[in-house]
């Protein structure tokens, strides 16, 4: 097979499906070796799993021909390899050079295939990576692997890893365990996988061997050297099965007998007995695991796509049954009408399936947060703590993946700009640890994520000052806090005293909020000056099928999303209500902003207003506004399509639709119309 054809069509999605599944698996595990490293110790256990999943990296981009990939994974897979061997020390600048290597890693998947992978230069990584492993040495292995009175054949079998790892148990003061046990040919492998995993939960399994003892014609055996901190009692009680025998090793004058922990006292079967469906639990859990499987969101797409095409033809039988039944055909019309709410009701089911596999907990967005956070609170020199909420809150794929950088550069500008340095967080009476909350719920059919930090707040006179100096506003005069905080989204406006690779180069909360505008969200800021700052992002679950109300305003028919619709009411002109030169009314003693499209779209005013007229009550996040249209055509479910390249910049309108009936028409972004609509500082 030609190189070519290795990274084309089928392929390349399914090594980058792959490829990022192992990148978030290796992004969670470093920051668990980094907790290790600020503990001063390791877990062999953790830097196993990331020499796995750098080594399955290496062979997949192997197979496809990436060779910066390749290059920069057998790198890291020597350096931690000598991590595994204790060869280097997992300190800070083992854990610096594995975190910058793994973005170097992360950037080359997500650009694997593209024209700009050419571009990256993985030479920098190589050299710092290449320039730790020349600086491990040898250790010299003093500890007194004869005291343990292991046989021969089980010293010769040890790798030079197992045999670190024992001699790292016994530095450590652990007590050194032989379990030898014994399964039928039939069951072994689960039940030895569930002995192993009960055996990591009380200490570290160093080796297994099988064992040539026992009946083989229809058992096997096994030899496992397990360290643990627990005695021999402990020990035996933790592990009550039959057929297991534990010795524990040392020297002679600690050798303890060999025990049957079948033949324990009646206690101690009772204390085993209570851990027993924990270990049956454990293999359930391990078994389910079998039952997912992983599918390429393009196919979801081009199956939501399928399945937006039968809505509308559904819609059009529906509508040819109401045709039949208004020109007298009532027993063929009433039987297609049949036909036609039982279709609708199985579409409705399909889609509700294919939306339900497209949503993602937003968990593992904000599990690579965490790696953001420690990053960037190392090179800031601060102490910053994550913490994490409504993880199991679900988004839509697409707009997990859309919503990462929007959401890591306000995480970023959260440490840079609000949280303070250790020494001056004492000095206001705070903890030295700065604290970050990253939290997400549902709220009807939108998702709320916060991001709110316990910093200093955002310093209200500087921004005023640094506004009059910049240009962007003529007069502080009349400005509230909330107009100064809608400052922070004007294109190059920056709080940076001096440029940083972080902030100060003018391209900031701008961008942000573009960003969230084009998935139809929202993105609102609240701050209290020394207390902190509160960054609010409203969702919607999902942007692909969704059903919408279809309206007419300014002369053409536009759809509005049912997400985004409180309630429609019919109102006299005489109930319009004039303030600040801006139109009004008065819902339940509270004042509702109207909002007019065919001003907003500078179509003219649209003429006389009529007697009475239609009010559309949108809410997106906390801000409502009444839409003031002419007709309300009723909804309908439509597959939103994107607007392309050359509207892009357009603002009031997330895609298009088509109905089914030779129309097309355009869809409202009511985030980005209501944002615009009540911005109050230009």
């Amino acid at each position: 097979m030609s190189m070519s054809n290795n990274r084309s069509g089928r392929g390349i999605n399914d090594f980058l499906a792959e490829s990022e599944e192992i990148i978030n698996q290796l992004s969670l595990e470093l920051v668990k070796l980094s907790d290790c490293a600020d503990r001063g110790d390791s877990d062999p256990d953790v830097v196993n799993s990331i020499f796995r999943s750098t080594h399955s990296l290496k062979g997949l981009a192997g197979m496809f021909g990436f060779a910066g990939i390749v290059e920069l994974a057998h790198s890291l897979e020597n350096l931690l390899d000598l991590l595994r061997l204790g060869k280097i020390p997992l300190d800070y600048s083992a854990v610096t050079v594995l975190f910058d290597s793994m973005e170097v890693l992360g950037t080359l998947v997500r650009n694997a295939g593209t024209e700009n992978s050419s571009e990256i230069d993985i030479s920098p990584a190589v050299k710092r990576t290449n320039a730790l492993i020349a600086r491990a040495q040898q250790v010299t292995k003093v500890a007194p692997l004869g005291q343990l009175a292991l046989p021969d054949k089980v010293l010769r079998s040890l790798t030079e890893y197992e045999e670190h790892r024992l001699l790292e148990n016994v530095n450590k003061g652990r007590n050194i365990y032989s379990v030898s046990v014994s399964y039928s040919l039939d069951t072994f492998d689960r039940e030895l996988g569930d002995l192993l995993d009960l055996l990591k939960t009380v200490g570290e399994v160093i080796s297994t061997l099988p064992s040539a003892e026992g009946n083989l014609e229809n058992s096997i055996s096994f030899d496992i050297l397990f360290g643990s901190e627990r005695d021999i009692p402990a020990v035996n009680a933790f592990l009550y099965k039959e057929n297991t025998v534990v010795r524990r090793l040392g020297p002679p004058a600690q050798n303890v007998p060999a025990v049957k922990t079948g033949e324990d006292p009646d206690p101690v079967r009772e204390l085993s007995a209570a851990l027993l469906p924990a270990l049956e639990e454990q293999g359930h859990s391990a078994r389910n695991l079998t039952l997912t499987t992983r599918v390429d969101i393009g196919k979801l797409d081009e199956l939501m796509n399928i399945v937006g095409e039968l809505l509308l033809s559904q819609s059009v039988i529906a509508d040819l049954s109401n045709r039949l039944r208004s020109q007298g055909f009532s027993t063929l019309a009433i039987e297609l009408d049949k036909a036609a709410k039982g279709l609708e009701r199985k579409l409705n089911e399909l889609q509700k399936g294919v939306m339900e596999i497209r949503m993602t907990p937003v968990g593992q967005l904000f599990d690579r947060m965490t790696s953001i956070v420690r990053k960037v609170s190392r090179e800031q020199g601060k102490l910053v703590e994550l913490k994490i909420s409504g993880a199991d809150t679900e988004l839509d794929k697409m707009i997990i993946e859309d919503i990462s950088d929007p959401l890591m550069h306000i995480i970023r500008n959260s440490i840079d700009h609000g949280i303070e340095s250790p020494e001056e967080r004492v000095r206001q009476g705070k903890d030295r640890k700065g604290i970050i909350t990253l939290s997400s719920r549902q709220k009807g059919n939108h998702v709320v994520i916060d991001v709110e930090d316990d910093g200093r707040g955002v310093d209200f006179d500087r921004v005023k000052q640094l506004a009059l100096r910049s240009g962007h506003i003529r007069s502080i005069q009349g400005l509230a806090d909330k107009d100064l905080l809608e400052l922070l989204f004007l294109p190059g406006f920056s709080t940076a005293d001096k440029v940083s690779e972080i902030s100060g180069r003018g391209v900031g909360m701008d961008v942000v909020r573009n960003n969230i505008a084009a998935l139809s969200g929202l993105v609102e800021v609240d701050s209290e000056s020394g207390r902190g700052t509160r960054v609010t992002i409203t969702l919607p679950i999902t942007l692909a099928i969704i059903k919408v109300l279809l309206i007419t305003a300014a002369g053409r028919t536009y759809a509005i999303p049912i997400t985004s619709v409180q309630e429609t009411i019919s109102i006299e002109r005489r109930s319009l209500l004039t303030v600040e030169g801006k139109e009004v009314i008065n819902l339940r003693d509270i004042t509702l902003p109207l909002l007019r499209l065919a001003k907003f779209f500078r179509k003219g005013e649209g003429g006389a207003s009529p007697e009475e007229f239609y009010v559309i009550v949108v809410r997106v996040g906390e801000k409502r506004v009444g839409v003031v249209v002419d007709d309300l055509l009723g909804q309908r479910d439509i597959v939103i399509k994107p607007l392309g390249d050359t509207f892009r910049g357009i603002k009031g309108f997330s895609g298009v639709a088509d109905l089914g009936d030779q129309r097309t028409i355009l869809i409202l972004d009511i985030a980005a119309i209501i944002n615009e609509s009540t911005r109050s500082a230009e």
